[in-house]
């Protein structure tokens, strides 16, 4: 019977290089297995869902190939989607960091100017929609306006009339309370809704169990409400987890900038293991064969104090310790066998769909 197959990307600002260089592996092993060089990861799964930087990156696997008479299913590869951030982290954050003299910054706590983000997002992304997307996709983010969750899903049924820009998806869902100033955008099927987006890491840095949900919920295509039984899960974490906070003992007395600056940290850190150990119990009710059905993949402990906890720190010393820690992480998973096997199995689910076509 077919399986659902699912990628679900955390949140986590620059520490995005974790997750981008782990799928770069998975694409690359999967085009070796399947001897297919022009394989994409939206080729592997049949759903993405993304928060915060993983949503970033969920839009950028998702781009449709836009030359006529191309077989390839995405514009960008798994490689290209990691140079984003080794290219133009220091941009997005280091060098639009607004200067603690500037007057501002005594009225309005947000470190980062987003145009260069914004810039970014334009240009990679261009015009094109959310229901333009190669596969079924979830992104979240938090509507100021009405306050409360909103999930961007490119497979929506027209009678909701919601249509929107991916690169307003993406400023969206990154925009992290302290770090970049909420979003302003618009829904293209009806002008007059306009919202005003936090970074969806505030409710689910990790958005494996909302993507479960989701799919739970399907009553369209080929397999509809799917139980766990019938699904296939590959969790890419983005080390968060070892927060250095300076002055913890004296925290009582901290006033609101103090703890502005903090709270975004604590509460997105705070949900992705939670996330984790609930879908892996899930998935345990299933048994030996069907546990292994779901695979969270992250930077282990010990690794975790070898880059900055700083979601911002885009310094290119940083950047190269993060690719290190998400190098070792996959060593430590291949080792263990755990990845391979799991990309054998996305390969092996993909080949029985293409003989069924």
């Amino acid at each position: 019977m077919k399986k659902v197959k699912m990628l679900c990307i955390d949140g986590g600002g620059i520490r995005g290089v974790i997750p981008a260089t782990i799928i770069k592996y998975v694409e690359e092993k999967a085009q070796q297995l399947s001897n297919n060089p022009d394989l994409r990861i939206a080729d592997l799964f049949d759903f993405i869902a993304g928060t915060s930087t993983g949503g970033i990156l969920t839009c950028l696997y998702l781009t449709p190939q836009s030359e006529n008479g191309s077989t390839k299913t995405s514009k960008y590869t798994a490689e290209e989607a990691l140079s984003l951030y080794v290219d133009h982290g220091y941009d997005i954050f280091n060098r639009s960091k607004i200067r603690f003299y500037d007057l501002k910054m005594m009225f309005n706590a947000t470190q980062y100017s987003p145009r260069y983000l914004e810039k970014v997002a334009h240009d990679k992304f261009g015009d094109l929609k959310i229901s333009e997307l190669a596969k079924p996709a979830l992104i979240t983010t938090y509507n100021l306006q009405t306050g409360s969750t909103f999930f961007f899903s490119s497979r929506e049924p027209k009678s909701k009339n919601r249509e929107f820009y991916v690169r307003d998806v993406a400023r969206s869902t990154s925009a992290a309370p302290t770090y970049f100033p909420p979003a302003r955008i618009q829904n293209l099927a009806d002008p007059k809704h306009k919202m005003m987006n936090l970074d969806g890491g505030v409710f689910a840095n990790n958005p494996t169990m909302c993507a479960y949900a989701e799919v739970r919920d399907t009553k369209e295509g080929p397999i509809q409400a799917p139980s766990a039984e019938n699904m296939i899960i590959l969790s890419v974490g983005t080390g968060g987890g070892h927060l250095k906070i300076n002055g913890v003992s004296k925290s009582k007395g901290w006033g609101l900038l103090k703890w502005a600056q903090h709270t975004p940290d604590i509460m997105m850190d705070g949900s992705a293991d939670t996330v984790a150990y609930q879908i892996q119990s899930i998935f345990n009710t299933l048994g030996k064969k069907g546990r292994h059905q779901y695979l969270r993949v992250d930077v282990p402990d010990a690794l975790r104090d070898s880059y900055s906890s700083d979601m911002g720190d885009a310094s290119p010393n940083n950047i190269m310790n993060l690719q290190k820690a998400a190098l070792e992480s996959l060593n430590h998973s291949i080792e263990h066998k755990d990845l391979d096997k799991f990309i054998e199995l996305l390969v092996k689910e993909a080949a029985k769909e293409s003989t069924t076509v």
